[in-house]
């Protein structure tokens, strides 16, 4: 118990103005445990993560501490107090998230979003407290039992029901194979205005499948550039192509020969993916 921390940033700007101007959820989880901890912050400034991590280690500290690259983590005062603290903190890379957090922000992300349409609201501010209890009682499918109940006596039983006999472990193949063309799911890295509507509208290409626990997959664009960072089967949902994609708007128009061309930018995509057409099909 409380040996590994792994901890990250919720981006919740897009909800700041219902919530006080409090922009940031700092997350934090045991990995063994799975007792998890919300902080609310107004920015990402090294004066609110380290309040932040006061006052969690206020009430568990751990050996060590696993996060991203974000610079949030790494500036002198955080890390001054991390060392202070006796914590071991260390980063992952690209290939290697904290994904036991980012699970962890699926599950607090779909408690906030049934709070939100129950009580046709925008505003957590004054029940993320709740929620995060509500979590931390709540039976766990991993560990078979709710975080708040792991203690030193029974943690020889939760780590069974967490790891079980390794040499038991059935080898899985992966959900989706290479050149699958796939959405990504807009709950990853920050909470959209549009969160109703889950799945992006670009379109990826799936080019490489890594072995891990569990699998993950790396993702390039339509025209070939590769997407940062790796994605989790949950995340990315496999898609037929039309061929169509609706235009959002036309930027200019011009005429070659007898014929009207448009320079249109499409829906859901970057900037670069702007092309002359000959037929527009508006949404």
């Amino acid at each position: 118990m409380e040996e590994q921390f792994q901890a990250d940033l919720l981006d919740l700007q897009s909800l700041s103005q219902y919530n006080n101007g409090y922009k940031y959820l700092l997350t934090c989880i045991d990995v063994f445990s799975k007792y998890a901890w919300a902080i609310p912050l107004r920015d990402k400034k090294s004066k609110s993560i380290l309040k932040g991590f006061e006052k969690i280690f206020r009430e568990r500290k751990p050996l060590s501490l696993q996060t991203d690259k974000g610079t949030e983590f790494k500036n002198k005062a955080v890390q001054t107090y991390f060392k202070k603290m006796n914590v071991h903190f260390f980063t992952t890379n690209n290939e290697t998230k904290a994904s036991i957090v980012e699970r962890f922000h699926r599950t607090l992300m779909s408690k906030m979003t049934k709070y939100f349409t129950e009580y046709n609201t925008r505003k957590y501010i004054n029940v993320i407290e709740k929620l995060i209890s509500s979590y931390n009682h709540t039976w766990h499918r991993s560990i078979k039992i709710e975080p708040f109940n792991v203690n030193i006596d029974n943690q020889g039983q939760v780590w069974q029901n967490l790891y079980g006999d390794i040499s038991e472990t059935k080898v899985k193949r992966p959900v989706f194979k290479i050149n699958d063309k796939v959405r990504i799911s807009k709950w990853k890295g920050r909470f959209d205005k549009g969160y109703e509507n889950n799945w992006s509208m670009e379109i990826f290409i799936i080019y490489k499948i890594l072995q891990r626990n569990p699998f993950v997959y790396m993702l390039k664009d339509l025209k070939g550039e590769i997407i940062e960072g790796t994605f989790y089967e949950k995340e990315i949902q496999k898609v037929t192509e039309s061929g169509y994609f609706p235009v959002e708007k036309v930027l200019k128009k011009r005429k070659r020969k007898r014929n009207i061309e448009y320079f249109v930018k499409f829906l859901g995509y970057p900037e670069k993916f702007n092309t002359w057409v000959s037929d527009v099909k508006m949404l």
